[in-house]
């Protein structure tokens, strides 16, 4: 069995003179994952990824990203690790051109010039930014400063990604370019976890979805699952995937996809 790329091990955390946030939080996450984190507005889920990367240290337990502990390594042995996108991509941007802030870490990680502009290339091309990279990133419009975060980590080549609400600015083409990086990502064997309240978006590539509440994990399991059971959606009003949804109102298989559910309900009528 692979090393976990990320464990929680008895984690708590809480803020100054505050209750906990987290508690006694148990997670392990393997190569090639992808795994939606829902929960409440509070419930801790932007907590639990800064703990991840390292950007804040637990308050008990353990937290190891690719092996390290995140309270005991250096920020860049947890660069070549793990790679965040802030809910808020502009909070991330430090440099006034697209291709220096794709080039950002894979040079301060040390590569080669030619190695270097390889990532960067790539990383653009992926993103379909490659005709923007001499540009100002704050001329860009939202969905493209999202996309140009994307490409930086796409630089970064790191085996466990964060993202924090991934979806929000994009329109439907650079929402396909997303959910198409995305396949790629976990062909290749990354581990990604992300927060979304797209439950849509969930149904159709999360893997897997912890539901957060009260500081702990209350649910772990496929989105057909998790996202439906009515435990869950009642005490934070979490609507379901339309078509699960509806595949479930009606008795069908569970489906996000369009095609199948057409498929299974034609069958029904003909029945």
């Amino acid at each position: 069995m692979a090393e976990p790329v990320l464990q929680f091990r008895d984690v708590a955390f809480a803020w100054p003179d505050a209750a906990p946030l987290l508690s006694g939080l148990n997670l392990s996450v393997a190569p090639g994952e992808c795994l939606a984190l829902v929960g409440r507005n509070g419930a801790g889920k932007s907590t639990l990824f800064k703990l991840a990367c390292g950007l804040l240290k637990p308050a008990a337990g353990q937290v190891t990203v690719g092996g390290l502990d995140t309270a005991q390594a250096r920020a860049p042995q947890l660069a070549r690790q793990v790679a965040l996108m802030f809910q808020e991509a502009e909070r991330q941007i430090c440099h006034d051109q697209v291709e220096a802030e794709v080039a950002f870490a894979p040079r301060l990680a040390g590569l080669d010039a030619s190695e270097l502009a390889l990532k960067v290339a790539r990383a653009l091309e992926l993103t379909g930014l490659a005709g923007r990279a001499r540009c100002h990133p704050f001329d860009l419009n939202a969905g493209e400063r999202r996309l140009l975060t994307l490409a930086a980590l796409i630089a970064q080549d790191t085996p466990l990604i964060l993202l924090d609400e991934p979806t929000r600015d994009f329109d439907a083409a650079q929402l396909a370019c997303f959910e198409a990086w995305l396949t790629l990502a976990r062909s290749e064997g990354r581990a990604l976890l992300f927060i979304s309240h797209d439950l849509d978006f969930i149904a159709r590539h999360a893997s897997r979805v912890l539901h957060l509440d009260g500081g702990a994990i209350v649910a772990d399991g496929p989105s057909c699952r998790v996202l439906l059971h009515p435990a869950l959606q009642a005490p934070d009003a979490l609507p379901a995937p339309t078509l699960p949804a509806l595949c479930q109102a009606l008795g069908l298989p569970p489906t996000a996809d369009a095609d199948a559910f057409d498929a299974a309900w034609l069958a029904r009528l003909r029945g």
